[in-house]
């Protein structure tokens, strides 16, 4: 055991822990959620920005080359994962994420002092605060590494969502010959084509995309070198520059220094602007999850004019029923994800002053909702997309019954007359075809040239 000292009293810490008393104080505080306030992204990100920190101060002649060295080497270890289980606060913590910043700091501070031959907690050789986090706060270090992250887990969801812009494209052209009724207002509309629908989900998720990508370049301005409230206080000359400069080259991400470090850490708005855009792409994909579901819906009671692939026997009493499982669960990633969205921007508009102290929760909402719409579309697209076919004996069956498509007989007969004729349909159930032939104005030939698309 080793004993830790703050303006508060003593600890006792097991001598095998990383951490210090401000984590442990921490951890003993934020026994909230149960899920640690850090994943790999999160560590790595901020290994990284520690790491950049550290080559400013080095740079700038403000830190010593051994103690610079030390740093890097720690950095990179917590960089590949060999101390993940040394991150033990909950995601609910105190606010601006100081505790996710000092246990970093600690950490980083025992594993220098044992490369330098001092045991864990000697810290007067290398201060968690004075070293580690030297010409820097939680203020400015906790969101830059927020930004870090975001990049790191980013591609993923661009990846997936252009292969099912790809997949929806192809459905496309293999549908584009498949004709089928419009619905609007759930009732009978102007004849489209299966491939019609399929097109337009892939223009809806590929704008989508387009607006995500777009917040992602506010991302790329960090705000490290800002200290506590964003005037650079302790900071020597191009420390800001040149941590920077080495973020970017650790991520391969182009980062710049922030316009303005004080609007920045004031106003959290640039990720207000990541979660709209995944919320904007979550609605987009719940509607075409519905879409899925109510075009699936029967087998014999229901639309079904498409069958989607079967995952999972979808009933405890009811033998051979199959549901949409894929699209309801896309569902509910997307409803979780637009919760999200109203909570990161309750905790954007809380901030007061020179600080936005709710940075733990808008990372965390955001955190998680880029890594459920990424992993929500990679199984809407593979385990649905893909594998969905048409019915075309109900498609047929369906517009042939359809009133909708006697719009098209509008230009040769008039609307009053088609409405007329819709009506005598209805009531006396005689088909369209016949009434519209019984008027004179239009025979089997034309008839059958106007609706082709049926044959």
């Amino acid at each position: 055991m080793r004993t830790e000292r703050d303006v508060i009293g003593e600890v006792q810490i097991d001598d095998s822990i990383y951490y210090g008393i401000n984590t442990l104080r921490a951890k003993n505080n934020f026994n909230i959620s149960g899920i640690k306030s850090k994943d790999r992204d999160h560590i790595k990100a901020m290994a990284i920005v520690k790491k950049g920190a550290a080559y400013a101060n080095y740079t700038a002649g403000k830190l010593q080359k051994e103690l610079y060295e030390s740093i890097s080497k720690a950095c990179d270890r917590l960089i590949s994962g060999d101390f993940d289980e040394q991150f033990v606060v909950d995601v609910f913590q105190a606010g601006a994420g100081t505790s996710f910043n000092m246990n970093t700091n600690e950490i980083l501070a025992n594993l220098v002092l044992e490369s330098l031959n001092h045991k864990k907690g000697e810290y007067k050789y290398a201060h968690p605060n004075d070293v580690i986090n030297m010409s820097q706060s939680t203020n400015d270090i906790y969101p830059t590494m927020m930004r870090v992250s975001i990049m790191l887990k980013s591609p993923k969801l661009i990846e997936n969502a252009e292969a099912l812009i790809k997949s929806l494209k192809a459905k496309h052209k293999e549908f584009e010959k498949v004709y089928k009724t419009g619905r609007t207002h759930l009732q009978d509309a102007v004849r489209v084509t299966l491939g019609d629908e399929f097109n337009a989900w892939a223009f809806a998720i590929g704008r989508d995309l387009k607006e995500f990508k777009s917040a992602l370049d506010y991302i790329l301005e960090l705000n490290i070198g800002g200290t506590a409230v964003g005037n650079g206080a302790n900071t020597p000359d191009g420390y800001k520059e040149y941590a920077v400069k080495k973020i970017s080259e650790e991520t391969g991400f182009n980062f710049r220094p922030g316009e303005n470090l004080m609007g920045i850490m004031q106003f959290m708005t640039d990720f207000s602007r990541v979660i709209n855009s995944l919320s904007n792409m979550a609605l987009d994909l719940s509607k075409i999850s519905d879409d899925l579901r109510l075009l699936y819906s029967g087998p014999g009671a229901g639309l079904h004019e498409i069958v989607l692939p079967a995952v999972q026997q979808g009933s405890s009493i009811m033998p051979g029923k199959i549901n949409p499982s894929i699209a309801e669960a896309m569902n509910m990633i997307c409803h979780s994800i637009t919760g999200s969205q109203q909570a990161v921007n309750l905790s954007v508009k809380a901030g007061q002053l020179e600080l936005n102290v709710m940075m733990p929760h808008i990372d965390y909402e955001i955190s998680k909702s880029i890594e459920r719409l990424a992993n929500g579309i990679k199984m809407l697209d593979e385990e649905a997309i893909q594998g969905i076919k048409p019915d075309l004996n109900k498609i047929k069956e369906n517009i042939e019954r359809s009133f909708g498509s006697a719009a098209l007989l509008n230009p040769y007969l008039g609307y009053d007359t088609m409405a007329k004729i819709v009506e005598e349909s209805l009531e006396t159930g005689k088909s369209i075809k016949d009434l519209v032939l019984a008027t004179g104005k239009i025979d089997e030939k034309k008839y059958k040239e106007i609706f082709n698309f049926l044959n």
